[in-house]
């Protein structure tokens, strides 16, 4: 027989109303927030632009939830936000993943019920718009990085909430959708991707401009985790994802191969006319080297080495789409700014590859526009360990203007497999990504070829000649050294004379 039902007494139902009110209590709501205190600082930033960069479950994703609701609802307690009803977004990396199981969960938890369409989630979320409605007329949506680029286009937003770091396009686009409401964003991320181009355009920038504002927090500074179980959590980790995900540090995923690079190796800009170039003039050997390109970039740099073998880069040219001969009037350009007569200009061996259409090569230009390559060393192992050596021994130093060198050889890495189920399967790569190297590609080239045996630069200098017949003997002054000068020249770094 079915159980019969128990009576309704006052008892029962004052025990009905005390439970439903400790449930009110206990779930979790914008009103029993307690941020952390890294929680408010980003809260309180008044800047256009927030990145809140953490480790895994530091409390980014609870700020960047809390965040959106206090926009939705009007009731921000740090800042002034547009009257409701206000249009925000929130971008996540997928559907399944980024918007089910982080997004939409994390802000069901925060936005009170008092603030939905009857109180209610199931009428509040429309599924299959995938766009929040509270009942003060505040709406959400929810585009994914899946999504193609056009999803991301609209009308335009009071603010966006980007859950982990966006393609640049899909980031682009999103911007663009607060141009009309002078609109904010904000950015929860763990860098597991490393050194992309948030740490460029947002980290980096953030510490000059105002209208950008970043707080890293680690795992650790979450009063809330056991730093026990923040060890067990990590132990398996390498030291690379340990930084991104326990620290909330940028790293350069696949490993820098110039670690002994840092500040310590960029020096302040030499002034072309104080006493201390002056005096390099007289004392110091000067050379420079190119790694040539049309779309990609060419990157040419002006390196001096003194007697004990210390080289300073304090010059550069980077740029793309230009040709040889306009490369070749820069670097003359550059050389009289300087006032100094480069003893040998050396590259890749590449540009001496005959093209079968024109007949000629990109060294043979070179050599015309009056500005000789020698072919450098393309040992790409050799070259690395020069460089690093030199690095760690304090004999190699940039100087603060040489902003793309400087650039490109913070964040030169090794090659990576395309997905980290082949990363596991194999052995870790030896040999350098080829992406941004331009200028690390030039060094090489530059630091292979010292010290260099005199005669060996003037075979290499004749050689050039017989590539330029047309040319009158005497019109060519090879890299602005006469052969006379390169006779009775006594290289400083090889203490010998030839």
């Amino acid at each position: 027989m079915p159980r019969k039902a128990a009576p309704i007494t006052f008892e029962t139902v004052a025990a009905s109303l005390v439970q439903s009110l400790r449930n009110a209590v206990q779930r979790p709501s914008i009103f029993g927030y307690h941020p952390m205190d890294h929680q408010i600082q980003f809260h309180k930033s008044p800047a256009k632009g927030r990145s809140f960069i953490g480790g895994n479950r530091s409390g980014k994703t609870v700020g960047g939830a809390t965040e959106s609701t206090w926009f939705l609802t009007g009731k921000h307690p740090y800042q002034e936000t547009p009257e409701p009803p206000v249009r925000l977004r929130g971008v996540s990396a997928d559907w399944p993943h980024g918007l089910l199981q982080i997004m939409l969960p994390e802000l069901a938890k925060w936005i009170p019920p008092s603030f939905l369409v009857n109180g209610s989630w199931e009428d509040s979320y429309n599924k299959a718009e995938k766009v929040l409605t509270l009942d003060n007329g505040s709406t959400m949506d929810f585009p994914t990085h899946e999504m193609p680029l056009i999803k991301h286009a609209g009308t335009s937003r009071h603010a966006i909430w980007f859950d982990e770091e966006p393609p640049k396009a899909i980031f682009n686009e999103n911007m663009a959708r607060l141009i009309d409401t002078g609109g904010k964003w904000w950015l929860t991320e763990t860098p597991v991707e490393g050194m992309t181009w948030v740490y460029d355009d947002i980290y980096l920038k953030a510490r000059t401009d105002p209208n950008m504002f970043v707080i890293e927090v680690s795992m650790d500074d979450n009063t809330y985790l056991s730093t026990n179980e923040i060890d067990m959590l990590v132990s398996l980790m390498d030291d690379e994802e340990k930084q991104a995900r326990r620290a909330g540090k940028f790293v350069q995923i696949g490993g820098l191969i110039y670690k002994q690079f840092g500040p310590g190796c960029i020096i302040p800009p030499l002034p072309v006319e104080s006493e201390e170039f002056t005096s390099m003039l007289k004392h110091w050997t000067f050379f420079n080297g190119v790694d040539h390109g049309y779309n990609n970039p060419t990157a040419w740099l002006w390196a001096a080495v003194s007697g004990d073998g210390v080289v300073i880069v304090f010059d550069e040219h980077y740029a793309s789409g230009m040709l040889v001969k306009d490369h070749a009037e820069i670097v003359k350009e550059t050389n009289r700014k300087w006032g100094i007569e480069p003893l040998y200009n050396v590259g890749d061996p590449s540009m001496s590859q005959t093209n079968p259409l024109t007949g000629t090569s990109v060294q043979i230009e070179y050599t015309l526009a009056g500005v000789p390559v020698i072919s450098g060393n393309n040992d790409v192992d050799v070259g690395l360990q020069v460089v690093a050596s030199a690095f760690k021994n304090h004999q190699l130093f940039f100087t603060q203007n040489c902003e793309k060198a400087i650039w490109e050889h913070g964040r030169y890495r090794w090659a990576t497999y395309s997905n980290k189920v082949l990363a596991e399967k194999r052995n870790v790569q030896e040999k350098p990504n080829k992406k941004d190297d331009h200028c690390c590609d030039t060094l090489r080239y530059m630091m292979c070829s010292r010290p260099e045996h005199i005669e060996k630069v003037k075979q290499n200098l004749d050689n050039l000649r017989g590539l330029a017949p047309s040319l009158p003997p005497d019109g060519v002054r090879y890299d602005n050294v006469h052969e006379e000068e390169l006779v009775s020249y006594s290289d400083p770094w090889v203490g010998s004379e030839f």
